[in-house]
């Protein structure tokens, strides 16, 4: 019995191996494009008017897709919400 509970709490207070890291994005593509770091930090605020499909291209670029884009000191977000952003904004063509 105080095995088991010995078990329990360590696995408890153990962070996994198997959990995702914390991985922030290259802002190499998204900086190559005129305002459209500045028009990526305003959309999240649902402000679109400066989001070019030029802008969106550049994320859709930006690998890998579980990465972090970092907004301010404070506020990263996962690039899958700018995806996201852009598909409803400016569809991608096919």
């Amino acid at each position: 019995m105080c095995f088991l509970l010995v078990l329990i709490l360590a696995l408890n207070f153990r962070p996994s191996e198997a959990a995702p890291g914390f991985v922030l994005c290259s802002t190499t593509k998204i900086d190559s494009v005129p305002r459209c770091y500045e028009a990526l930090r305003i959309a999240v605020h649902r402000d679109i008017r400066l989001l070019t499909g030029e802008c969106c291209r550049a994320v859709y670029a930006t690998l890998p897709v579980t990465c972090f884009l970092q907004l301010t000191s404070e506020l990263a977000l996962p690039m899958t919400s700018f995806r996201n952003i852009c598909d409803a904004v400016k569809p991608p063509a096919l």
